[in-house]
């Protein structure tokens, strides 16, 4: 869950930089999804996650696929050229290798979960004195 999280807090901030750049940008998109500036800041800052429903509230009033901003693709929608590449290669591979790869794939998410909450936590400790 903290993965999707994660998805739909930066995928918040592309909205805000793509679609309401510069100053008073978050106001406005604050209005838009008739939420408090403060609310949406707290989103923006991962201080307050981005539940189901809110989720769903920001791709319906931006006219968004639905779940957009969990990062799925919306059906019938192009995917980009990078995953079509991935996507041809994975099938040219045989069933126990698409198995073995998928286990690999799964291993290194694990790591870079377990780095990236290292280093979340190592910034918010209070440094230490000399």
């Amino acid at each position: 869950m903290e993965h999707v999280r994660r998805i739909r807090k930066e995928r918040l901030r592309r909205i805000l930089d793509e679609q309401f750049p510069g100053r008073g940008g978050q106001a406005l998109l604050a209005q838009v999804l008739d939420r408090q500036t403060g609310y949406i800041s707290r989103c923006l800052s991962g201080e307050k996650p981005i539940g189901e429903v809110f989720a769903r509230h920001i791709e319906q009033s931006l006219h968004l696929p639905l779940y957009w901003l969990d990062g799925e693709q919306a059906e019938g929608r192009p995917i980009s050229p990078r995953h079509a590449t991935l996507l041809e290669r994975f099938d040219a591979l045989t069933p126990s290798q698409q198995v073995e790869f998928l286990e690999r794939l799964e291993r290194v998410r694990r790591l870079n979960e377990e780095i990236f909450e290292h280093l979340q936590r190592k910034s918010i400790a209070p440094a230490e004195s000399s």
